[in-house]
């Protein structure tokens, strides 16, 4: 059997064993403590397509590359985003501290900008952020050619109960004119 086969299959199997079983079995052991965190959930949740030349950036830590893809998922369709850096270093499994060195680093390089949201008093209670996605997120333009044959039929211009229809009544247009005329004079008169 191979090697790395075999190491596959052994990370594998520790990496969905609980929490404390693996603890024990990194005590002693020469694996970085990273190897016995157990692997996140799988909700099925995705991140929109991201430019590969945002992904390529020397430029960034890893780390900040991987908070950025996480935001980008989080932003939607483009909104700020309001949150703290304790939710953040949660789900990357940092420190609040890190979390904040990779704020800067995106900051520095023109990936986001951020403020922090405070109290009347003061008191800081997060942060929003604004994605930069012009450098961020792949625009893929729609086609906007319709088909030959559309997919469902035009609607007929040839309802004759229509209420704005192009009918030119004499009398209502008498009578709007001599309502402003009207509205002209006790303008004039108030004012």
């Amino acid at each position: 059997m191979c090697y790395t086969t075999f190491d596959t299959i052994l990370s594998s199997l520790r990496s969905n064993l609980p929490g404390e079983v693996q603890a024990t079995l990194g005590e002693g052991s020469d694996l970085p403590k990273r190897c016995f965190i157990q692997r996140p959930f799988d909700n099925g949740a995705f991140i929109l397509p991201i430019k590969q030349s945002f992904m390529k950036d020397a430029r960034l830590m890893p780390g900040t590359r991987c908070m950025l893809a996480l935001l980008v998922g989080w932003a939607g369709k483009g909104r700020g985003l309001e949150l703290t850096q304790a939710r953040i270093a949660k789900h990357i499994g940092r420190s609040v501290r890190q979390v904040y060195r990779y704020l800067k680093d995106a900051a520095d390089n023109g990936y986001l900008t951020y403020n922090y949201t405070k109290t009347r008093i003061g008191m800081i209670t997060g942060i929003k952020i604004f994605l930069n996605f012009s450098i961020l997120r792949a625009n893929k333009e729609k086609d906007t050619q319709t088909p030959e044959i559309p997919a469902r039929t035009q609607k007929a211009n040839t309802n004759k109960n229509s209420i704005l229809n192009n009918n030119y009544d004499p009398e209502i247009e008498a009578r709007l004119a001599s309502f402003a005329k009207a509205m002209r004079v006790r303008h004039k008169n108030t004012g």
